[in-house]
């Protein structure tokens, strides 16, 4: 018995410290949300790197301590719970509930928006986990090899908001460090933070019902609307919130099967890679242009997953870590596909958003191949946006700030240039975190809020 009381608490506690640099967790709000939301179309291979890292060490501990009593074996266990729950952030998790915060009440805007006359089509590419950390030094990055040529070269042509004169980008607060809540803070301009008690996000049950998004803007102003992803869109709530925000056509893995584009058998990473994805994007927003209204096509990649990314056939092995070579490779796909849309003849008609949907989490990655000191930002580059910045550079903003900046890109005017937490990055108004200091607001939009929870 006493073996398996140790191994167990062993288990728990490593297990809780190779979590957060296995998954790149970012606060235990993430954790409470991937509990409360589906988990289908989970790349499944973290199970072997558990089992490797985590059981069987425990095992190995559980054999040493093997000759204790329970009683010693009940007291291990206890401590090693404590521990895990210290890794995980668990307590300060707790003692934010019982503080509750204003901040929400006095910050959130539901501005009035005024349509352009003449509407813009939008695709918007999220890049999954494309942070400034792979720029090279001299463009404001902070990677040794040249990972993004691309990538660097359109941004550098384009519109793109940063921290400092060169290339960078936005901050991830708490409930914006995933891929869900990414999309979510750059489409609402909130951070997606559910309570322990908030029901789970599925179909029919109400996903931030109180909330004016970009999809229900773009809806009512009579946009075509998809969503393409590699992957199960049920996955991390993400078919539910593009269903009830925008009732976008969601073209996954799924939908893809049953249209007969993908083979029922067919499953590569996540679902299907990048490879794919550009090409179905193409057949998709030529399809799209040819109809009579303008079209919001939003994509997401998936090859530059953590924590190795996925390497296609197609996929150079010019360096020495496989990830380096999976962001490598999605700026050849993504150089394919914009060469493609400029020879399109609603290419000059088409604003085009490229970001990523949050910073890496790839700890091991990231640890060892880049400064720790260096400010990891979310990539942003605006092409073709109807309006120009006031102040592009030198300035300080979080990816809540790209709702009302996409809005204002596609010709929408917002009074007082906000929208829920976000500002209008093309206007002179400060963001929050200008207004205040960066960790102040993450701390105050962690903290209870009944305003908030009313939204949800």
């Amino acid at each position: 018995m006493s073996f398996l009381v140790v191994t167990l608490g062993f288990t728990l506690a490593i297990s809780s410290k190779w979590a957060y640099s296995y998954f790149g967790l970012s606060s235990f709000e993430q954790i409470v949300y991937h509990i409360k939301v589906p988990l289908e179309g989970t790349n499944t291979q973290f199970i072997f790197g558990w089992m490797k890292k985590c059981l069987f060490p425990g095992i190995i501990f559980g054999l040493i301590f093997s000759w204790t009593n329970g009683f010693m074996a009940k007291i291990i266990l206890l401590f090693c719970c404590i521990y895990g729950l210290c890794q995980i952030h668990f307590f300060s998790y707790v003692f934010d509930q019982f503080k509750k915060t204003d901040f929400y009440d006095k910050n959130y805007i539901d501005s009035k928006i005024i349509s352009p006359d003449e509407k813009m089509n939008f695709i918007h590419i999220y890049l999954e986990s494309m942070e400034t950390t792979y720029a090279k030094k001299e463009d404001g990055g902070n990677s040794n090899d040249d990972l993004l040529p691309y990538l660097t070269k359109i941004t550098k042509e384009s519109i793109s908001f940063s921290q400092n004169e060169k290339i960078g980008g936005a901050r991830v607060l708490t409930g914006t460090g995933w891929t869900t809540g990414g999309i979510v803070a750059s489409t609402s301009g909130l951070p997606l933070i559910f309570s322990l008690k908030h029901k789970f996000c599925k179909d029919k049950v109400p996903f931030m019902p109180s909330v004016k998004t970009l999809g229900d803007i773009l809806e009512k102003d009579g946009y075509n609307r998809v969503f393409m992803i590699g992957s199960d869109a049920t996955f991390g709530g993400r078919r539910s919130y593009f269903d009830q925000h925008g009732h976008y056509d969601i073209q996954d893995t799924v939908s893809l099967k049953e249209e007969g584009i993908l083979d029922k058998d067919y499953h590569e990473f996540w679902g299907f890679e990048d490879d794919k994805l550009f090409e179905f994007a193409k057949e998709k927003i030529l399809s799209l242009s040819k109809l009579s209204k303008p079209f919001d096509f939003e994509m997401l990649t998936v090859d530059t997953h953590h924590p190795y990314g996925y390497q296609s056939k197609t996929c150079k092995n010019l360096f020495k870590h496989s990830l380096s070579n999976s962001i490598y490779h999605t700026d050849e796909n993504l150089k394919d596909f914009m060469e493609w849309l400029k020879k399109q003849d609603f290419y000059e008609n088409t604003v085009i958003v490229i970001q990523g949907d949050h910073t890496s989490m790839a700890a091991e990655y990231i640890h060892d191949t880049y400064s720790s000191n260096y400010d990891r930002r979310v990539w942003n580059t605006f092409i073709h946006s109807r309006v120009k910045p006031v102040k592009e550079k030198n300035r300080d903003f979080t990816t809540m700030d790209f709702y009302p900046t996409i809005l204002a890109a596609l010709g929408y005017q917002i009074k007082g240039n906000k929208l829920g937490l976000g500002t209008n990055l093309f206007s002179d108004q400060s963001t929050l975190t200008e207004q205040f200091n960066a960790d102040i607001v993450d701390q105050q939009i962690k903290r209870k809020s009944d305003f908030y929870r009313s939204l949800m």
